[in-house]
């Protein structure tokens, strides 16, 4: 296998979760640390951005730094070199922690993880809305109120156009999922109709039935 494969390989299973109640007990320690530095969305704003433009983006540099065969001070000095100065400490902290322990291989399972505990500590609830057409701020606004009042938390929306609803939204909050789509009414209209034609020829051939 050459270099380069072998990195792809390491890389495609560096953001894996094995092991979800130690991610948990990273993610907890983290938003304890952030929230003592008064920097709790600064950082995890900082981590999703360095798991998606850093780790992701350069699957190279995701599987060095998480390659057992590399001595953990080693990539410690990586770290180092890289975050240092251009990275919060509180960010550039953890990520050596997480390297002291062989865990930087969870690093997007755990910040996933750390945004939903801050999530539930501020009342926040994300919210995954698909519509149609792109909606403006005002239309935003009044969702996002409207959602307020409905779940006694702070939604925290993140909208997604879906051109296959032909019109309306769908709304999902945690499991459970609103559809007010136009293509679920339209489903819903020829399920109808179906079922009346059903309905309708069985009570044709009941009427002949009798008639016999």
């Amino acid at each position: 296998m050459t270099a380069d494969a072998s990195a792809a390989s390491v890389a495609g299973t560096v953001f894996e979760d094995d092991a979800p109640e130690v991610s948990r007990s990273y993610a907890e320690a983290l938003v304890n640390a952030a929230e003592k530095a008064g920097q709790a969305d600064a950082v995890l704003d900082e981590l999703d951005e360095l798991v998606a433009d850093v780790f992701k983006a350069h699957p190279k540099f995701a599987a060095l730094v998480s390659s057992p065969s590399i001595p953990a001070h080693e990539k410690d000095r990586i770290l180092g070199e890289t975050f240092g100065g251009r990275a919060l400490p509180t960010v550039v902290n953890f990520l050596r922690v997480l390297n002291r322990h062989g865990r930087l291989g969870h690093l997007e399972a755990i910040t996933r993880a750390a945004r939903a505990i801050f999530d539930r500590r501020q009342n926040r609830q994300p919210v995954t809305v698909r519509s149609a057409v792109p909606l403006d701020d005002s239309q935003k606004a009044a969702l996002r109120d409207r959602m307020a009042r409905l779940l006694s938390a702070t939604p925290i929306l993140n909208v997604v156009v879906d051109p296959s609803l032909i019109g309306g939204l769908v709304v999902q909050v945690g499991d459970d999922v609103y559809d007010a789509s136009v293509r679920n009414h339209l489903e819903q209209l020829r399920h109808r109709l179906i079922e009346g034609k059903t309905h309708e020829i069985q009570s044709r051939r009941d009427h002949f039935s009798h008639s016999a």
